[in-house]
């Protein structure tokens, strides 16, 4: 079996070398890289094609004349270019473990319908933005447990009206197909992952794997730490998650509403309050 993975790339001199060299150190499985530049003004295609001479398995490509495009058409552009059955998204900026590809693949083996893979992950960067987001993401592992003890797949179709469980794209392998016909087309492209994983989450499960086989970059320079704050954009994109579900299953849209703010409340209030006790917690323990 060949994946192709796909790396976005925009002004990413500082961090593509090491997010390559996180592909080129994989331990096991057949791999291509394409690294597709979003008019890149910086040395970071030099970088780039460095690698891609040193090894055919892995190729630049560009819009035309070298023009900035934006996210979401790079990535459809990237993903038209996939011949393999499964694609896999690696954020230019992030880095994978050197068994993100065998546990996979070992994933497939056990589970060969399994169409959208995503997997726990290691956070860096922004220490504030670290451990809120490692407080979250532990708390969607009980979660998820809580939601089926007996299997690793799950129907994410209700927890994504109220947040998006999946931490980001360099965690998530899918069939290629999918990604080709459900698209990126979000309202909100910071974020077009997020819809993607809601338009899906009506007809398909989602196989999580709970070891940190990405570790997530946070630093206030990547594309999604500077979308933080803009609350046009996610308003948007809650409206468009909203008519989705409407569209989708008008029925139970209500009832599947009112949880999912009862959930985000949840979630809320356990972080209000394990926080200022793990710190209490800590304390003690330093004392002693």
């Amino acid at each position: 079996m060949e994946v192709t993975i796909i790396t976005a790339s925009y002004n990413c001199q500082n961090t593509i070398e090491e997010t390559i060299k996180s592909v080129l150190a994989q331990s096991c499985g057949k791999w291509r890289l394409l690294v597709f530049d979003d008019g890149s003004s910086d040395l970071s295609t030099q970088i780039i094609r460095k690698y891609a001479r040193q090894d055919e398995r892995i190729k630049l490509l560009s819009h035309p004349n070298g023009r900035n495009m934006g996210l979401q058409e790079t990535l459809k552009k990237a993903v038209s270019c996939v011949k393999t059955d499964y694609v896999a998204f690696l954020e230019c900026d992030d880095i994978w473990h050197k068994d993100y590809l065998k546990e996979k693949f070992s994933l497939l083996s056990q589970n060969p319908q399994a169409e959208i893979i995503f997997n726990d992950v290691q956070c860096f960067g922004n220490e504030n933005r670290r451990k809120k987001l490692s407080l979250f993401n532990k708390a969607v592992k009980v979660y998820l447990k809580v939601l089926n003890p007996f299997s690793n797949a799950y129907n994410l179709n209700f927890p994504l009206m109220a947040f998006n469980p999946i931490p980001t794209f360099s965690c998530v392998m899918m069939k290629t197909a999918l990604a080709e016909t459900y698209g990126f087309q979000s309202p909100f492209a910071p974020m077009a992952d997020y819809y993607l994983w809601a338009r899906l989450s009506f007809k398909y499960k989602f196989y999580f794997i709970d070891k940190k086989l990405t570790l997530w970059n946070l630093t206030q320079n990547s594309y999604t730490m500077r979308s933080l704050g803009n609350t046009e954009g996610e308003k948007r994109l809650r409206k468009a998650i909203k008519d989705l579900y409407i569209k989708n299953n008008p029925a139970s849209y209500l009832f599947k509403a009112g949880l999912s703010k009862l959930l985000s409340f949840a979630f809320n209030l356990i972080s209000f309050i394990f926080k200022p006790a793990a710190k209490l917690i800590l304390g003690i323990k330093k004392q002693a």
